[in-house]
């Protein structure tokens, strides 16, 4: 006995959600090093007290950027898997 084709779009939608997640594991490793880079006395120096307050701001968004990058990955993945059923749902392919 065979899956209906809805069967198969979730099953899809799944395996595209979690290659997604995969992806985005991977990326965590060489994304960290880049934002220990940045952050390093010779560039941004976050450690010092006496940097302006740009600078600090660019700190600030350095340590936010590895969430940010997850989170959007994440969200961006699960709406794919969302999409997927409600565009079935709304329009079924033709038979």
């Amino acid at each position: 006995m065979g899956i209906n084709k809805k069967g198969q779009m979730i099953f899809i939608g799944i395996m595209v959600f979690i290659m997604a997640f995969i992806m985005l594991v991977q990326f965590i490793a060489p994304l960290k090093t880049q934002i220990q880079t940045a952050r390093n006395p010779s560039n941004l120096d976050c450690g010092n007290h006496s940097i302006t307050v740009g600078d600090k701001m660019t700190c600030v968004v350095a340590d936010t950027t590895l969430f940010y990058f997850f989170g959007v990955g994440l969200a961006v993945a699960a709406g794919y898997l969302g999409f997927k059923g409600v565009k079935y749902k709304f329009a079924p392919p033709n038979k």
